[in-house]
C-alpha cells in the first residue's frame, strides 16, 4: 500500500493550497493559532469521516465516477466561490450581536467545510482507489489508510494555520490585500476544480 507515488500523492494534495487550508490561513492570522487549532482539529475530524465514507463507498462511486463526478464538482466549485466571497467581505472586528451562520475558528466549522469540500472526497476517492484498496486484502490496511488519509491531511491543513500565525501581524496589517489574494486563490481552486 505504501509506495513512492503514494507518499508523493498524498503529501502533494494535502499541501497544496485549499479551501480549508486557506480558511486554516486565514484563521490563524486573524484569531491566532489557538483558535484556528480547534479549526484544524474539525478538519481532522471531518477527514476521519470523509476518508471512511470513500474507503466504504469506493467500490459503488468507481463504477459511477462518470456520473457523480460533474455534479461533485460543480458543487465544491459554488462552494468554494461562496468561500471566496466570504472572505472577501471579511471585516475586521465583528459586533457582539452579529452573528455568523458558522463560526469560522470552531471545530464544527472545521468540520462541516471538510465534509462539503470536493479536494478531499477526489483526494479520498482516488487515494482509495488507486492505492489503498488495490493494495490490501484487509480491513486492517483500510483502516491505517483511512489514518494515514486522515493525519497527512490534518498536518497540510495545519501547516498552514503555522504559516498564518508566523505571518499574522502583516496579514491584519494587509488585511484588505491579503482577503483579496485570498479570495482570488479560492476563485482559483472553484475554477481548477472544473477543469
Amino acid at each position: 500500500m505504501i509506495s513512492t507515488a503514494f507518499i508523493s500523492y498524498i503529501f502533494v494534495t494535502a499541501f497544496t493550497p485549499g479551501p480549508n487550508n486557506l480558511m486554516a490561513l486565514t484563521n490563524a492570522a486573524k484569531f491566532g493559532l489557538r483558535k484556528a487549532s480547534i479549526f484544524c482539529l474539525g478538519v481532522l475530524a471531518g477527514f476521519l469521516i470523509d476518508m471512511s465514507l470513500c474507503a466504504l463507498l469506493t467500490t459503488v462511486l468507481y463504477a459511477s465516477i462518470p456520473k457523480v463526478e460533474p455534479f461533485m464538482k460543480g458543487i465544491g466549485a459554488l462552494y468554494m466561490l461562496f468561500l471566496a466571497f466570504t472572505v472577501f467581505r471579511d471585516k475586521p472586528k465583528q459586533k457582539k450581536s452579529e452573528k455568523n451562520f458558522l463560526n469560522p475558528s470552531s471545530m464544527f466549522t472545521g468540520t462541516i467545510m471538510q465534509l462539503v469540500n470536493v479536494k478531499v472526497i477526489i483526494y479520498g476517492i482516488t487515494s482509495m482507489t488507486a492505492f489503498v484498496i488495490l493494495n490490501t486484502q484487509s480491513s486492517s490496511g483500510v483502516i491505517l489508510g483511512v489514518l494515514l488519509l486522515s493525519i497527512v491531511g490534518f498536518l497540510g491543513t495545519f501547516t498552514w494555520a503555522v504559516f498564518g500565525s508566523l505571518f499574522q501581524n502583516i496579514f491584519t496589517k494587509y488585511r484588505k490585500q491579503t482577503n483579496i489574494i485570498m479570495a482570488l486563490l479560492l476563485v482559483y481552486c472553484a475554477v481548477m476544480v472544473l477543469r
